[in-house]
């Protein structure tokens, strides 16, 4: 099922993002949403309904990640009733950047991971304008949002990968 618009019924608040998902991503996108589902199920990681288009994963009390269906402007509605949704965001979130890819020795980061990580450090998207400088992986990096220092919108399975090193890293610093 291609990017198109649905009516649908209102989904139940607790409803899974698997369950919303399978209405309106295509086969590609889904796979690696299952995928990632999956990896959080055998990290025995939880996603908890945080609004109509969001999930969020806390371990410690902390957030981990944000998964986020990527509603399409102008038919946003929390009842997803001629909603568009072309894909998914995930990002890594609340935790100290710079010091959670300190021991980079430690986890074996190669240049392609280290590359991901750069590439994928972002600009301010939260409503506090975060201007801060951070040096992540020995490359200073301004500005990044300490809400959400890394998102990647519908990440594929080379990015997945990357994105579920990283998610590992981050739980062994807050074991």
């Amino acid at each position: 099922m291609p990017d198109k618009i649905k009516e649908l019924p209102e989904y139940q608040k607790n409803a899974l993002i698997e369950d919303i998902a399978k209405d309106f991503l295509d086969d590609d996108k889904l796979s690696n949403l299952s995928d990632f589902l999956e990896f959080l199920k055998c990290n025995k990681l939880t996603l908890r309904r945080v609004s109509s288009a969001n999930w969020v994963v806390k371990r410690k009390g902390k957030n981990l990640c944000n998964l986020r269906l990527n509603v399409e402007e102008p038919f946003w509605s929390p009842t997803f009733i001629n909603a568009t949704i072309k894909g998914w965001r995930l990002t890594l979130n609340h935790y100290e950047l710079e010091n959670c890819f300190a021991d980079r020795e430690k986890h074996l980061f190669d240049d392609d991971m280290k590359q991901f990580i750069w590439d994928y450090v972002q600009e301010p998207r939260c409503p506090k304008n975060c201007q801060n400088t951070v040096t992540v992986l020995g490359k200073d990096c301004h500005p990044v949002c300490r809400c959400e220092p890394i998102g990647v919108k519908t990440p594929d399975s080379v990015m997945l990968s990357n994105l579920k090193k990283a998610i590992l890293i981050i739980l062994s610093k807050l074991a």
